[in-house]
């Protein structure tokens, strides 16, 4: 246990002003929420946008939504290696798990190995941009040739990165963002879906109108948790949360019966200049990315992934692959006495899971 000066491993930071003004879109109520809405819209250049409780929700309602379109179709595959709230909203969706492998070098699909997964079964194709590392989706356009797959893009961690120019979330047929705690821009919680595809506009409109908003006991647990957010995020005080274990800071679970709400207008109202703020984050990130990138070529480290991503990603984290287990485990266990905040994100891959 370290009392002292610790990094998160990944924290997208909110300030008095920003809860203030949660408080103050309260007050707006569905204006607010209209604002954020058309400014995503706009921002992104799409013709719809849905605004819901989570990464997870968006991704289950749009897996509903597409399952809606394509009865008959009940397969949705995803990288064998990301975060376990992929598996969880398919499941949550009443639809199958397909896995594909990674590629050796990048954090994306294998796509040697992705051409024999294609079949009539398949829903969706889900290319993943995790940590906001890119995932190749030109060719995985050109891959897929039947028009009943639905790519469905998860920049759930890829909030304002981008693609030989264009925004991560707008290359799919439709995408999602998460603005959860730990995510490249945070609302403390909520989902953000985008697609300028009609039909799927309109499955999702019904269904998104279904569901119910934050009752006053979880909209007080909102408040709760960003004005916590608001102390205990800076590396000063990140000592105190990280001492409590039931907490369980940094874990991942499988659940797959979360709750599908619509975003609050507290969530909306945190969002006031969301850009500028999520553009300085970025801006540092990026700084941290060529650092690191810089010090690992200094010590000849070749065991990762990551040399080969670009140096102007703001990487939400950096990914560092350790093939030898012991040294994986000093590594963690070095960091964890002197506040890094180097983590193992996931701890298995999704075909372990039970």
């Amino acid at each position: 246990m370290r009392i002292g000066r610790t990094l998160p491993p990944a924290a997208a930071p909110i300030g008095i002003a920003d809860v203030l003004s949660g408080i103050t879109g309260m007050l707006h109520g569905r204006r607010e929420l209209e604002r954020f809405r058309t400014e995503l819209q706009q921002h992104f250049g799409v013709r719809h946008c849905f605004l819901v409780s989570s990464g997870k929700a968006a991704f289950a309602l749009i897996l509903l939504a597409l399952r809606e379109l394509f009865p008959g179709r009940d397969e949705v595959l995803i990288p064998a290696f990301t975060c376990y709230s992929v598996p969880s909203s398919i499941v949550r969706a009443g639809l199958k798990v397909r896995l594909c492998d990674l590629s050796p070098d990048r954090l994306d699909f294998d796509f040697v190995e992705l051409p024999a997964m294609l079949s009539d079964r398949l829903l969706a194709v889900v290319p993943t941009h995790l940590f906001g590392s890119p995932s190749d989706l030109p060719g995985l356009r050109q891959l897929i040739q039947d028009p009943a797959i639905t790519i469905v893009e998860d920049a759930a961690q890829a909030m304002g990165e981008t693609w030989e120019g264009k925004e991560l979330g707008t290359l799919g047929d439709v995408g999602f963002f998460s603005l959860g705690r730990g995510k490249a821009f945070s609302a403390v919680e909520g989902g953000v879906i985008l697609t300028s595809r009609d039909d799927i506009a309109q499955a999702l409109s019904r269904r998104v109108a279904g569901l119910p908003g934050y009752g006053l006991r979880k909209l007080i647990g909102l408040i709760s948790k960003a004005a916590a957010m608001t102390f205990f995020t800076h590396p000063l005080l990140f000592w105190i949360p990280r001492c409590m274990p039931f907490l369980r800071l940094g874990e991942t679970f499988f659940e797959p019966d979360f709750p599908m709400l619509r975003m609050s207008s507290f969530q909306a109202g945190l969002t006031a200049n969301w850009w500028e703020r999520l553009q300085s984050m970025r801006d540092a990130r990026r700084t941290n990315v060529r650092r690191w990138m810089e010090l690992l070529e200094e010590t000849g480290n070749r065991g990762i992934c990551s040399h080969l991503l670009p140096r102007s990603l703001g990487l939400l984290r950096f990914p560092i692959r350790v093939r030898d287990s012991e040294k994986r485990k000093t590594l963690l266990h070095e960091s964890a006495n002197k506040g890094a905040g180097v983590m193992s994100v996931y701890p298995d891959s999704i075909n372990r899971l039970s």
